[in-house]
């Protein structure tokens, strides 16, 4: 029984140390579209937004409004890397939210990529926006809990 305890709490102690997540409130304040921005976890930094208001599209009744992050690794190891950005008008309803991550693979150290965070459906009122939140979520490529079985299980 101690021994399943101890197996337990180690990997519970571990499993904080593979992966990271940072969330930061900004004031809605973005220059024809881009709004530098620093948020931070393991080395990786999302350093600027870029808002795109986009268009409705019929008969969908959805939207091509979307927000493109930027996103660099500075650190030593490749992450699996997702952002999240949720934006609210003035008395904190939200306006738009969405996510989007690694296109394939992981962002390996030294490496920059773009990340497309779409708006589809909550999108009416973005013209209200005031402030917006972004969350970065990192995690060491290859921590994963749920390896890929092989062909051969």
């Amino acid at each position: 029984m101690v021994k399943r305890f101890s197996l337990l709490a180690a990997f519970f102690i571990a499993a904080p140390l593979s992966a990271g997540v940072a969330t930061q409130k900004f004031d809605w304040r973005p220059v024809s579209g881009v709004q530098d921005i620093h948020v931070e976890s393991d080395r990786v930094v999302v350093s600027s937004i870029e808002f795109d208001m986009g268009d409705r599209l019929k008969p969908l009744q959805a939207s091509t409004a979307k927000a493109v992050a930027r996103v660099d690794n500075n650190g030593f190891l490749a992450y699996e890397v997702g952002v999240a950005i949720a934006v609210f008008d003035g008395d904190g309803n939200i306006v738009a939210a969405g996510s989007g991550g690694v296109k394939l693979g992981s962002l390996g150290k030294g490496e920059r990529d773009t990340f497309t965070i779409r708006f589809p459906y909550v999108y009416r009122n973005l013209a209200n926006a005031k402030t917006f939140t972004v969350t970065l979520e990192t995690s060491e490529r290859g921590s994963s809990k749920s390896k890929p079985k092989s062909k051969s299980q």
